[in-house]
């Protein structure tokens, strides 16, 4: 009977040990788990990979004086290209209602002209020259543009009644971007000191909010995040170039570590896309995974 207990004993005992490496290797990978990691809202982020959430619409400079309209994953795979080669492509736009996509085309002399880029992509169209595309409406019916002249000002064109309405007065609008929630219209202005301040102009008659006031420090080019409540833009607070996100209700702000230009925020507010130096960036809000995935400029996150 002893010896049978003692059998059975080794036995369990046995098993136990080959057992350990599993529930070791389990550790291992749940230690490496980020999920307390926090998101631009304050809420719980998780560790997926950029690579599952949408595409980068970006302009290609990968061959030396051209530019091209392309997309490309998060992961840095897939990278296609839309358009023809142009002379100096910036700041490509999306509809995500529309699928439409438009741009920005600087000529030689510096004249700018904008272009539209339908759905399937077998169609461009010149929509105005001496104007910057800033964006469209959350519903795609309007598109948002700045004029190229000595007072930049603001417009939203209504595609269906071919209408433009003035949206900025006195400010000399620098870009623009449309929240998702329709509501309010981020923009950078350029002020009397020479320095950019950040604006909300409201689509719903509630007037226009100045949303910093720094002077001798720049704030341009914001963008909204997908909850309507943060935008992302560019400072220059610190000497260099960086990328801050505000949350536009309590007006405190998020400085992580991201030196570069041109920002957007991914559909799921986990991360962000931007340009530093030659190449296209993304990293997590928070600073941290940043990756150099190609050679280009003026990403924008897209579905």
């Amino acid at each position: 009977m002893r010896k049978t207990e003692k059998f059975w004993g080794i036995l369990i005992l046995i098993l136990g040990l080959l057992s350990l490496p599993v529930f070791a290797e389990k550790a291992i990978d749940k230690s490496g788990d980020k999920s307390s990691e926090k998101s631009i809202d304050g809420s719980e982020k998780s560790s997926d990979k950029a690579d599952s959430s949408g595409k980068i619409l970006f302009v290609d400079t990968s061959e030396q004086g051209k530019t091209y309209l392309a997309t490309i994953n998060p992961d840095g795979t897939g990278k296609v290209r839309l358009t023809p080669a142009y002379n100096n492509i910036v700041f490509p736009r999306w509809a995500e209602k529309t699928g439409w996509i438009g741009f920005t085309n600087k000529l030689p002399d510096m004249r700018s002209e904008v272009f539209l880029l339908n759905r399937s992509g077998n169609k461009i169209i010149k929509f105005r020259e001496g104007v910057s595309l800033e964006g469209f409406s959350p519903d795609g019916k309007f598109l948002l543009y700045s004029t190229c002249d000595q007072n930049p000002t603001l417009y939203a064109y209504s595609i269906k009644s071919k209408i433009s309405t003035k949206l900025s007065t006195d400010q000399k609008i620098t870009s623009a971007d449309w929240s998702p929630k329709s509501d309010w219209i981020v923009a950078s202005a350029l002020m009397e000191d020479g320095t950019s301040d950040l604006f909300l102009i409201s689509t719903l008659a509630q007037g226009i909010v100045r949303l910093t006031t720094t002077p001798k420090i720049n704030e341009s080019f914001p963008v909204f995040a997908r909850d309507g409540k943060h935008i992302a833009y560019i400072c220059d607070r610190n000497g260099r170039s960086e990328i801050e996100f505000l949350n536009i209700d309590t007006k405190e702000f998020q400085r992580p570590i991201l030196v570069g230009l041109y920002p957007s925020i991914s559909p799921d507010d986990k991360h962000v896309v931007f340009e530093a130096g030659t190449d296209i960036v993304v990293s997590q809000t928070n600073g941290l995974e940043q990756k150099a995935i190609c050679k280009g400029r003026t990403p924008f996150w897209i579905k």
